[in-house]
Order: C-alpha cells, then sequence, then structure tokens
C-alpha cells in the first residue's frame, strides 16, 4: 500500500487521471467564486477557471513596481494612469491571478517529488526563437478571441458557449497548420507532451525519443538560463507582494476612490485567494503529472485516425513515437473530456439545485465577434509552436523548461498591439459583433429557463458517451486494453503497446523511420 501511495506521487499519471485532477480543481475554483459572490450579496456564478485577464494584470504590476524602482514615469504599456496612479480605462489594472501562481508551484511540487528538475531540457535555438514567437501570437490570440485555450476549450465548450465553439473551430485549423509547419522546420521531434529524465535516458540512443537529452549540457553555465530565471523570480515575487500587503503604490483609482490589489486578500479576501490558489495548485499538480493540455487534445482528435492509418508519414516528419502514440491514442481529448464531464456535473447541481447561474456571460469579451476567428487561429498556432498551451506554460516554468519561461517572455509581448491600442480594439470588437446571446442553449430556448437546463444536461450525457468512445476507440488505435489506456501514463503504456495478439497488427506504431537513423 505504502508502495502504491509513493508511486502516485513519484511517478507520471495517466491523462485520465490528470483530467480527473483539473476536474477538481475546476470545481475548488468555481467555488471560490460562488462563495466570493454569496459573502458580498451578490448573485451566485459559476465561472470556470481563466487566466489570460489575470496575467495581463500581473504585467500590470510589474511595470508599475519596476518604474517605481528605477524612479522612472510610469510607461502605461500594459494600462493607464492618473497623476502617477494607476486608473480604470485602460487594458489593465495591477493586480494578480493565484490560480496562475497555484499553476506554476504544482509544477514545482512535481519536479521536486519526482527528482526531475527539467532544467536538463536543451532546446536549440530555432526552437526557442518559435516558441518566442508562438508566445506572441498566443497572447494576442487571446485578446482578440476573449480568453485563452484554458477559457475556450476547457471552459467554453462544456457551457455550450457560441463564441468559444467558433474560437475551437479556427483553433483547430491554426493548430494543425502550425503543427505541419514545425514539421517542414524539422522541429517536430520536440513536439512531446512531456520530458522526463528517466524516459530520455532508457532512450537515449534514439535521436528522436532522447533529441531533448544532451548529457554535457550544463544550463546553469548559460547566461539565458539566469536571467529568464531570475526575471521569472521577480515576476511571481512582486505579485505575490502586492496580494498579500496591497501596497499603496499597487492600488488603482477609478476617478472617485482608491481601490485594493486586484485580487488581493483586501480586494477578495482569504477564502477566495486560498481556493484559487489551491485550486492552481492541483490542477498545476496535474499537468505536471501527465502533460496534460489543451493544444495537443485538439492536434490528437485531428490526427489520430490519420496517424493510426499513415504511421510511416509521421514517423518520416519526425514525430517520436511516444507522440504518435498519445495522439492515436486520443489520450490528451481522453483527459480533456474527463475534466468537462466532472466539471459540468458540478455545474448543473449548482444550477438545477442551488440556482447559481452558468457563468461565462460577460459582456463583449464573452459574446461572437469577429476576433474569435482571427484570434482563435492565432491561439490555435501559438500554442503548437509554445509546445504547450498557456496553462501547461505556467505548470512548466514551475517545472524548470526554459523553452516555457522564453515563452512567457512572448506573452508579455503579446499583449502590447493590445494594449496600446486598447480603444481601437475594443470598437472592432464591438463593430463585428455577430450575437449577444452568449450560450447555444440560450439561443434555442431564450425564455424557458427549464428547457435550457435540460438542453445543458443532455449535453453532458454526450459528453460521457463521448469519454466511453475515445476511451475505446483509442485503445483499438494503439493495440493496448481499455484498463490501460486509463491508468497507465504514457511512458508505461508504449511497454503494453502490440502485446495483445487480438489486436490489430497495424495498429502499433514504428519506433522510428530509418531516414532518421
Amino acid at each position: 500500500m505504502e508502495a502504491k501511495i509513493k508511486k502516485i506521487f513519484t511517478k507520471q499519471w495517466s491523462f485520465f487521471w490528470a483530467g480527473v485532477a483539473f476536474g477538481i480543481a475546476e470545481i475548488i475554483y468555481m467555488l471560490s467564486i460562488w462563495i466570493t459572490n454569496v459573502l458580498k450579496g451578490k448573485e451566485a456564478v459559476l465561472d470556470p477557471m481563466t487566466v489570460t485577464t489575470d496575467l495581463g494584470k500581473m504585467f500590470r504590476t510589474v511595470e508599475v513596481v519596476t518604474s517605481k524602482l528605477l524612479h522612472i514615469n510610469d510607461l502605461q504599456l500594459y494600462g493607464k494612469a492618473t497623476d502617477g496612479i494607476s486608473s480604470t480605462g485602460g487594458a489593465f489594472i495591477p493586480g494578480i491571478g493565484w490560480q496562475i501562481i497555484g499553476l506554476m508551484i504544482g509544477g514545482l511540487i512535481v519536479a521536486l517529488l519526482e527528482k526531475d528538475y527539467r532544467s536538463w531540457v536543451k532546446y536549440p535555438p530555432k526552437l526557442l526563437f518559435v516558441i518566442f514567437l508562438g508566445g506572441v501570437l498566443f497572447s494576442y490570440g487571446t485578446r482578440l478571441a476573449g480568453g485563452c485555450t484554458l477559457n475556450h476549450l476547457i471552459g467554453g465548450i462544456p457551457l455550450m458557449s457560441i463564441h468559444s465553439t467558433v474560437t475551437i473551430i479556427f483553433m483547430a485549423i491554426g493548430g494543425i497548420t502550425a503543427f505541419l509547419i514545425m514539421g517542414k522546420l524539422k522541429l517536430a521531434s520536440f513536439f512531446k507532451h512531456q520530458e522526463t529524465l528517466e524516459y530520455v535516458k532508457k532512450n537515449r540512443l534514439d535521436p528522436v525519443e532522447s533529441i531533448t537529452y544532451d548529457p554535457k549540457y550544463k544550463y546553469y553555465k548559460t547566461i539565458i538560463w539566469w536571467v529568464f530565471f531570475l526575471y521569472i523570480l521577480y515576476f511571481v515575487g512582486v505579485n505575490i507582494w502586492g496580494g498579500l500587503v496591497n501596497p499603496e503604490i499597487l492600488q488603482h483609482t477609478n476617478g472617485e476612490k482608491l481601490l485594493p490589489f486586484g485580487k488581493s486578500i483586501a480586494d477578495k479576501g482569504l477564502i477566495y485567494v486560498l481556493l484559487t490558489l489551491i485550486a492552481g495548485i492541483i490542477g498545476g499538480f496535474g499537468l505536471a503529472k501527465s502533460g496534460y493540455g489543451t493544444e495537443c487534445a485538439l492536434i490528437s482528435l485531428e490526427t489520430g485516425k490519420s496517424m493510426t492509418k499513415n504511421d510511416s508519414f509521421y514517423a518520416k516528419l519526425g514525430v517520436p513515437r511516444i507522440t504518435r502514440i498519445l495522439m492515436r491514442g486520443y489520450l490528451p481529448m481522453i483527459g480533456i473530456v474527463t475534466t468537462w464531464v466532472i466539471m459540468l456535473s458540478f455545474i448543473l447541481v449548482g444550477w438545477i439545485f442551488f440556482g447559481a447561474r452558468p457563468g461565462f456571460e460577460d459582456g463583449i469579451k464573452e459574446q461572437l465577434t469577429l476576433g474569435n476567428v482571427i484570434g482563435g487561429f492565432l491561439l490555435g498556432m501559438g500554442a503548437v509552436m509554445l509546445i504547450g498551451c498557456e496553462i501547461r506554460t505556467y505548470m512548466r516554468i514551475g517545472l524548470g523548461y526554459l523553452g516555457s519561461w522564453v515563452g512567457f517572455l512572448g506573452f508579455a509581448v503579446g499583449y502590447l498591439p493590445f494594449t496600446l491600442f486598447y480603444d481601437q480594439h475594443m470598437a472592432f470588437l464591438k463593430a463585428t459583433r455577430v450575437t449577444e446571446t452568449f450560450k447555444w442553449y440560450q439561443l434555442f430556448f431564450p425564455h424557458n429557463e427549464a428547457l435550457q437546463k435540460a438542453t445543458l444536461f443532455l449535453w453532458w450525457i454526450v459528453l460521457i458517451y463521448l469519454l466511453v468512445w475515445l476511451i475505446k476507440v483509442g485503445a483499438h488505435n494503439i493495440a493496448v486494453r481499455k484498463e490501460h489506456l486509463i491508468n497507465l501514463n504514457t511512458e508505461n503504456l508504449m511497454e503494453e503497446v502490440g502485446k495483445y495478439p487480438e489486436k490489430e497488427p497495424e495498429a502499433v506504431p514504428i519506433p522510428r523511420p530509418a531516414e532518421l537513423s
């Protein structure tokens, strides 16, 4: 029993169990908003986890503090100021996203428990540049689309969000486009859900599976590693300080009075801070235990069938065998759908029995506009180029991936077109708004809440069926048993592939193409 418990904390997980963990994180996050609203006498709303707006506030925080430390005028790149005090009216006020801090901490905890801090992962300069560019495209896409892939794929789809549905379609197009481009750039071999030192050492004779491992690489001797490490420490430290202390320099004015630092204890209360931080830690832990993420989920849905029928094409493209196995098995999508089922169960109970309304109904950013088309495409491209979506980037920052630190800088740059031309962007979104309705069930039954609830319940049934179907087909595609698909991490699952004579022989992916020998 003790050995099994130790394995849970020291070994990687399957995508299914990572999906369970992230589903629990979503419930805790929604509870934090529900409880906070009730305590303040506001309407109970069930908003799934979001991160992009809070990240913008955190960049604004760093900008304000840095300006004060250097005794220079506020640059106002990310927000506005009046008489030297941050003010509303711009893109962002100073603030913190505790769930973002939690996601980073969750990744760090996994690195410590597994004794595998991913600073050993070596990425070539060309890939680091692509990752940076991916961060730029991704973060700008979030501003146009009204949220990141977490918002749209994990939060919006189970809520039947109209603008998320459209965004996801164009995310899928952007994602597969970037996937093929990375193949042409001979970077497809780096497209992996996770790196573990144990796996790459075991496969060190295979140049594709161990492409990021160089025993001669000493990360602590590189200047770029230290520069980004110190920046991440500064970024996190400044924001935590603001969230705990609520210093006057980080407060802001709405033109009438001085308001607390956004989402600090002084602003939201200790319960909110603790719950959102815990939600982030649990979510980051699950992500780091598996490589769970949104971009690979969509790619697996798009390419799973094709990879099963034409494995050699993707092998020649340079896609690692472990990646082809998880894509063909729909493992990332199984993780996402598992989260959908869990969080929607909670939302249905909250709405039907307690009157807590499903969220994601906050004005123009959650309505369908042309921004969802453009932004969705950029989100898809950016996520694949990052080798990880936004939430995976936060988790991988905690795990120590240099690539994610570089991509994080791309996030900061990608916000600038939106923040510097904030009014113009808002005018564009309003001018191209297609509908003011937020959810499909509202569109179908605008004046009948009972039928809206029934529609969402039926959608939950569909998602359960989708999960069962994905597990069945995924197990067949990689020639393993369903219980192995559910319970084994991807590395252990590879050892089961091809063991069972009743499975299709062609369902076994080839190790690697001769052309790459």
